[in-house]
Order: structure tokens, then sequence, then C-alpha cells
């Protein structure tokens, strides 16, 4: 079993807490419960920090301290469906922020935020699980 980066240790730690404030949000959302603004806000915030940080560092074929797995075509196949998918999630996050703020400031509700609510938190955590399977099944098991 090859030493995990401390990059993707990082990463891998560091989304869990966007699994809580992504639920909460989404569960108040759905409720309108107060605090959905704040959780949503920071959840996004926080998770695009880290996938922007994550993907650009990965694409720009940075080597880490630690061994590199041993990439089999079923891995190529995965880190692209995973890539993209993440993309994906990210344009889908930009949006639900943009039309969140939009909301803020018209105190108008946009059926675009509502109607992407759905899939982002569901695409979000394919990636996230699928994310977190491939470092343990790789890293820890």
């Amino acid at each position: 079993m090859p030493d995990a980066p401390w990059v993707s240790t990082f990463i891998a730690v560091a989304l869990i807490p966007v699994a809580f404030l992504f639920t909460h949000a989404y569960l108040s959302g759905r409720r309108k419960l107060p605090y959905h603004k704040l959780t949503g806000t920071v959840g996004i915030v926080w998770d695009l920090s880290l996938s922007t940080f994550y993907m650009l560092f990965r694409l720009a074929g940075t080597s880490v301290e630690g061994s590199i797995l041993d990439i089999t075509p079923g891995l190529v196949v995965y880190f692209a469906v995973h890539g993209i998918v993440a993309v994906i999630v990210i344009a889908m996050e930009l949006t639900i922020l943009g039309t969140g703020i939009v909301q803020w400031r018209t105190r108008k509700p946009m059926k675009l935020h509502k109607r992407l609510s759905n899939p982002l938190y569901l695409l979000w955590f394919v990636t996230f699980l699928s994310g977190e399977a491939i470092y343990l099944i790789y890293y820890v098991f």
C-alpha cells in the first residue's frame, strides 16, 4: 500500500465538514429554517476553495512526497469521470452561490436556485464519496 500524499490526506479530511454543512443547508433550505444562507455559503465557499486548489494542483502535475499510485486503465477512467463530475459540481456551486446572492439582494426567490439544489446535493455527495472511497481503498485499507 503506497503512502498517502499529504495533499490528498488534507483534502480528504477537510471535505468532511463540507458534507455536514451541505446537508444542513439542503435540509434547512427545504424547510425554510434559519442558518440556511450561512451554512450554504460557508459550505460552497469552503468546497470551492478546496476543490479548485486540488484540481489545479493535480492538473499541474505537481508531485508530492509519498508513493505514487500504480495507475491502471480502470483508474484512468475513474479519474476522468470523477474529474468531469467535479467540474460540473463546481459550475453548479457557482450558479447556486450566484443565485443565492441575487435572492438576498432582490428578496425574490429564484427558481433556478431551488431547481439546482437537488442535483447539486446528489452530485456533490457522489463526487465526495467516490473520492473518499478511492482514498480509503488505496491509502488506508
